[in-house]
C-alpha cells in the first residue's frame, strides 16, 4: 500500500523532532535522496522545519503534527 503525501510529512516531522539529519530522514522514511530533498525544501519553505545543524520540527510542524495523529486515530476508530 502506497503512503500519501501526508503520511510521509508525518513520518518526517516525527524524525525530526529531535533534529535529524537528511541522511537519517531518508533511511527512516524509506524516501530517496531526490524525494528526501523535495520533501525537506518544501517543508522548509512551509514553516514546518527548521535548519540548523541538522533539521527540527518547529512549532507550526508539531501542531501539524498532532493534529495527523488526532486526524489517523479518528479514521482508525471503528463506531
Amino acid at each position: 500500500m502506497q503512503r500519501s503525501l501526508i503520511e510521509i510529512i508525518a513520518e518526517i516531522l516525527h524524525v525530526s523532532k529531535q533534529g535529524a539529519k537528511k541522511t537519517r530522514v531518508m533511511y527512516s522514511c524509506n524516501l530517496t535522496h531526490r524525494m528526501a530533498g523535495r520533501f525537506i525544501n518544501y517543508l522548509l519553505a512551509v514553516g514546518l522545519l527548521r535548519e540548523g545543524n541538522s533539521f527540527h520540527t518547529t512549532e507550526k510542524g508539531l501542531k501539524f503534527l498532532r493534529t495527523y495523529q488526532t486526524l489517523d486515530l479518528l479514521m482508525s476508530t471503528r463506531n
